[in-house]
C-alpha cells in the first residue's frame, strides 16, 4: 500500500458524508461519545476505513460499486474496532496490587467509577467520588451510594427501595448535585 492509496482513502471517506460511517460503527459497538477514549477510538476507524479502501482491489465507477465498497469497509471497521475494544476489556480486568494497599471499605467500594476506561480517569473520579463522600451530607450519601449502584435505573426506583417519596428523593440529589457544583469551583481541575 502506497502513501498516495492511503491519502485517497482519507480524501474518499471526508467527501460526500462518509465520515459517518465510522460514527455509526462506534454507535453499533456501544461505545457513546461521552466515553474517555471515543477520540481515539474514531481516529482508529478512520485509519481503518482508509486502509481498507487502499486495499480494495476494485475501483468505485458506480454507484452499486460505491454501495458494496461501503458495506465491505462496515464490517472491516466493525470487525478490527471489536477486536481493540476485546483488547481492551482484557486489560481493564488485570489489577494491580500491592502489599501496603489497604482494601477499599465497603461503604467506598461503591464509590470506585468502573466506567471510567483510562486508569489515570478511575484515579481522579475516585478522588474527586471521596472528596464529594466525604463534604455531603447523610441523605446525599444514600443517595449517592444507591445512585452508583447498577441494580437501581431510576429515582423512582431509589425512593421505592428506601420507602420515601420521588420528591424527597430529588431533594437528596439537588444537595449532591450543589455539594458537586462547589466542589468543582474550588478544584476546577479535579474534574
Amino acid at each position: 500500500m502506497t502513501t498516495k492509496k492511503l491519502q485517497d482513502g482519507f480524501n474518499f471517506l471526508y467527501r460526500d458524508k462518509r465520515i459517518r460511517l465510522v460514527h455509526g460503527v462506534l454507535k453499533g459497538l456501544g461505545v457513546t461519545v461521552n466515553r474517555d477514549d471515543y477520540d481515539d477510538l474514531f481516529q482508529e476507524g478512520c485509519l481503518i476505513f482508509a486502509q481498507t479502501f487502499a486495499d480494495y482491489p476494485e475501483p468505485i465507477t458506480t454507484p452499486m460499486e460505491e454501495r458494496r465498497l461501503m458495506t465491505y469497509v462496515y464490517r472491516k471497521v466493525r470487525w478490527r474496532l471489536l477486536d481493540i475494544l476485546r483488547h481492551q476489556q482484557h486489560g481493564v480486568a488485570a489489577s494491580q496490587y500491592s502489599l501496603d494497599q489497604d482494601e477499599l471499605a465497603p461503604e467506598n467500594r461503591d464509590l470506585v467509577d468502573s466506567q471510567a476506561q483510562l486508569p489515570f480517569d478511575r484515579l481522579t473520579n475516585t478522588a474527586f467520588f471521596d472528596e464529594l463522600w466525604r463534604r455531603s451530607g447523610k441523605q446525599a450519601r444514600r443517595y449517592l451510594s444507591l445512585a452508583l449502584q447498577d441494580r437501581f435505573d431510576s429515582d423512582t426506583a431509589i425512593a421505592r427501595h428506601c420507602g420515601v417519596s420521588r420528591q424527597a428523593v430529588h431533594q437528596w440529589k439537588k444537595q449532591l448535585i450543589a455539594t458537586a457544583r462547589h466542589l468543582q469551583k474550588d478544584w476546577p481541575g479535579m474534574v
